[in-house]
């Protein structure tokens, strides 16, 4: 699937055109992963992404219960009706914001591309539907069973 095709114009003109901006029409950044993810979560799912960066993956997940965009940088993202995004780091955002309204049992966290281990530690800690992926030496692939 070309995640372009899903995209605004209007929310693609304002996320390129934003200052720093570090990606381009010829990279959407790692998309072929959150991809397979949207086909196996379940609609009724909340899907976390941790490190959402500018979350054009976001219109994979927008006919699921909500797709919340974690990152501690300031930009513009992409956003679909079911978004929330949230500037802070997953550390922050389990701190201060995990218990409001989020059925964990119901919540499926990406944590991506994510170089910080205490970060992810945190995830695999908190998360018991996860996908947890960094190409290191250092770090394998997790994929929690969904509960069912």
């Amino acid at each position: 699937m070309n995640i372009l095709k899903l995209l605004p114009t209007d929310q693609i003109i304002a996320v390129l055109q934003q200052d720093c901006c570090e990606i381009d029409l010829d990279f959407m950044g790692f998309t072929e992963i959150y991809e397979k993810l949207a086909e196996i979560i379940p609609f009724q799912f909340t899907v976390i992404d941790i490190g959402c960066s500018y979350a054009a993956q976001a219109f994979l997940f927008k006919d699921h219960k909500r797709y919340i965009g974690v990152d501690p940088s300031y930009q513009i993202r992409f956003h679909t009706r079911n978004t929330i995004h949230y500037y802070c780091s997953i550390q922050k955002l389990i701190e201060l914001h995990l218990g409001l309204n989020i059925d964990l049992d119901e919540t499926f966290a990406i944590c991506s591309y994510v170089p910080d281990e205490e970060a992810k530690d945190l995830v695999r800690k908190t998360f018991k539907n996860l996908f947890v992926f960094y190409p290191s030496n250092k770090s394998k692939p997790v994929l929690n069973k969904i509960a069912t």
